[in-house]
């Protein structure tokens, strides 16, 4: 936990609205197909049940972690406790996949049930199909609302919760169409069939929740895309930088760590270059919330190997002058 010393950042109130939200709306989609499910005892409501019940636990959740996730660096935390969001995440992923192999189970007794002829107890109607409708319709609602909370504060936990309901949508509108397929075919066997396809659909977004939060966990390197605007925002900082080496990025939760090199002239003074590195760091901590650490190296013939650069100002085969 963080220490008594550690505050809490601008946007932590803001993020901890957001997954409040998302809980509510969650519980009362929860509550609904619950009551759906006592009625028809179909295992595709059973699923999307369990779903949005999930949505709930993870919400709430959020909200502890999100408030976790922002305090401030402190003495036992130097580096933040932006990580909390990501264990989060990696913890929203293991339950995902948990409910959908419990749904899978049912659905292959179910289907072994049907395969003995044995009476078939599911009570669809055209009723739960069009609830389904609109069930997906504000899925998809909260699930934008938490893209933008997600992006807006870089969030790891919300952008995990907002691909949760992204996929309920497509949970939501195929549970209307296979309920409604249910009804005009008369196959009641199909619930369980539809429901070991969906529980299959849900889990594969739990691997890669777990994946991507396994990743940051693991201070994998920072996407392309984030790279590319970074070195970007270094090489323009001034037109003196001659190239940028040793790059090295990660994230942690909603923070960025940036470690690199870059190369001065030799006539430049102590001051000079001081100077320059922290517009650089300035400018970075700017565009994105980072930790910047720069590293000036003078331009002689013995600096980094072109192996180690990966932006240059230099001409292809020149070399500074001695």
């Amino acid at each position: 936990m963080p220490t008594p010393h550690s505050e809490l950042r601008p946007d932590a109130g803001n993020a901890h609205r957001a997954a409040a939200y998302a809980a509510l709306a969650a519980a009362f989609l929860a509550s609904t197909k619950l009551a759906l499910f006592g009625i028809t005892g179909s295992l595709i409501v059973a699923l999307s049940a369990w779903d949005s019940a999930l949505d709930v636990l993870v919400s709430f959740i959020n909200q502890r972690i999100i408030r976790f996730a922002r305090t401030s660096a402190d003495t036992e935390h130097p580096y933040g406790h932006g990580k909390a969001e990501s264990i989060a995440s990696l913890g929203q992923g293991a339950l995902i996949i948990g409910g959908s192999l419990v749904i899978l189970g049912s659905s292959i007794q179910q289907l072994g049930a049907a395969w003995r002829d044995a009476p078939d107890t599911v009570n669809n109607s055209w009723f739960a199909a069009g609830f389904f409708v609109i069930a997906g319709l504000l899925s998809a609602g909260i699930a934008i609302y938490l893209r933008r909370a997600g992006r807006l504060y870089d969030s790891p936990a919300l952008l995990a919760d907002s691909q949760h309901y992204q996929t309920d949508v497509v949970m939501n509108l195929a549970s209307a169409i296979g309920i409604g397929l249910i009804l005009l075919t008369g196959i009641g066997w199909l619930d369980a069939l539809l429901a070991a396809l969906f529980a299959l659909y849900i889990a594969r977004g739990g691997y890669a929740l777990m994946r991507t939060s396994i990743d940051e966990l693991m201070d994998h390197d920072v996407d392309e895309e984030i790279k590319r605007e970074a070195l970007a925002i270094i090489v323009d900082t001034d037109e003196r930088i001659v190239d940028i080496h040793r790059f090295r990025g990660r994230k942690s939760g909603h923070r960025y760590f940036f470690d690199f090199h870059v190369t001065l002239p030799i006539n430049l003074e102590f001051l000079e270059s001081h100077t320059l590195v922290e517009n650089i760091e300035d400018n970075l901590k700017a565009r994105f919330d980072a930790d910047v650490v720069v590293h000036a190296d003078p331009d002689l013939p013995t600096r980094a190997p072109d192996s180690d650069i990966i932006l240059s100002r230099r001409p292809q085969g020149a070399r500074p002058n001695n």
